[in-house]
């Protein structure tokens, strides 16, 4: 009931933009610019960065190399990169997670604006970043017998990373604790580009065609997008059972409550065509199969979901895909880093 309540003190705020933008209707006026209120609501903020991780230009690169550097994990064939490929939109692309020589239950999820995110994996288990990779270094689906003394004494060994560790945090001495805090720092310079959707909020009244502005009433209206996906970052960053999975336990293992069981988080949607497939388990391999799987109301055939039939057309359908496509803009460009030389003594 407190998330029926919070939602419907939301929408009203949520649905601030000026009517002109949702141009489906011809009745409405020509568009004008956003006024400052109207799209802070809609358009991602500037990145912030924790106090007891202030970002430091130096700290940034040495993460950005950390993440490229398969000696930062006990199997030489891993890097980061091996699961969050920049060119796969920061994932790999697969229906589930390729861990240490075994396939994992879960979708490898986008890098994408992760630094607005306020909880960590699908099921919730981390509520920082630092604390996520910390995890995430020692999982056992991702390497075997792997340690936090493991991981310092590979990176210590190379003396070029001493060196580089100094200057970002103004002593030489490599912890596990600072290979987090460099490698957090990098995942948070990974933001969304500018979109289709952000030009037309700003006044391009051609920045999406007619179809993508039919769809946003439907994602902000009748198909109750929305709710769930909210905006800036299109996510409430909230645990929802959507039915796709009555075996996973998701959110209920973090909480122990019954009402999490079968819970994963809400994805952020933007660039969200660039990072096929979708749910926690990739079962959805199209954002077309997504929109299909809301719209009958999920799979569960005892209704044990927070899901309910959307009654949208094929048209209907159609146009709020259009809309999803909106929110994706290209590619960034992705410097590989040339990585510290581990020289001999």
């Amino acid at each position: 009931m407190l998330r029926i309540a919070i939602v419907t003190l939301l929408l009203p705020c949520l649905l601030s933009i000026p009517p002109a933008y949702a141009a489906s209707n011809p009745a409405r006026a020509t568009p004008r610019a956003a006024t400052a209120n109207e799209t802070a609501t809609w358009q991602m903020p500037k990145v912030s960065y924790p106090a007891h991780n202030p970002y430091s230009e130096a700290k940034e690169e040495l993460g950005r190399k950390l993440f490229y550097d398969p000696r930062l994990s006990g199997n030489p064939a891993r890097t980061c990169a091996a699961c969050h490929h920049p060119g796969l939109g920061w994932a790999d692309g697969m229906p589930r997670v390729l861990g240490n020589q075994q396939g994992l239950g879960r979708h490898t999820p986008t890098l994408i604006n992760i630094a607005y995110d306020k909880a960590y994996f699908w099921d919730g288990r981390a509520s920082s970043l630092e604390d996520a990779i910390s995890q995430d270094l020692l999982s056992p689906g991702m390497a075997n017998d792997e340690t936090a003394s493991s991981i310092v004494a590979r990176i210590s060994s190379i003396a070029a990373y001493r060196e580089e560790f100094a200057t970002a945090f103004a002593s030489d001495d490599v912890t596990f604790k600072r290979i987090a805090a460099a490698l957090a720092t990098f995942l948070r310079s990974i933001v969304s580009s500018s979109t289709p959707f952000d030009r037309w909020l700003q006044g391009n009244a051609t920045a999406i065609p007619a179809s993508a502005k039919r769809g946003f009433d439907l994602f902000t209206g009748k198909a109750r997008c929305v709710r769930c996906h909210t905006p800036p970052a299109f996510t409430d960053s909230s645990f929802h059972n959507t039915g796709i999975n009555t075996v996973d336990p998701g959110h209920y293992e973090i909480s122990g409550k019954e009402k999490d069981r079968n819970a994963f988080k809400t994805p952020g949607l933007r660039d969200v065509a660039l990072t096929a497939p979708y749910m926690h388990n990739g079962s959805k391999s199209t954002l077309a199969e997504v929109i299909d799987f809301y719209n009958r109301g999920g799979d569960a055939l005892d209704g044990g979901n927070e899901l309910h039939p959307l009654n949208l057309s094929d048209s209907e359908k159609a146009d709020l895909l259009a809309f999803l496509n909106s929110l994706s803009g290209e590619a960034t460009e992705t410097l590989i880093p040339a990585l510290p030389l581990a020289l001999a003594p």
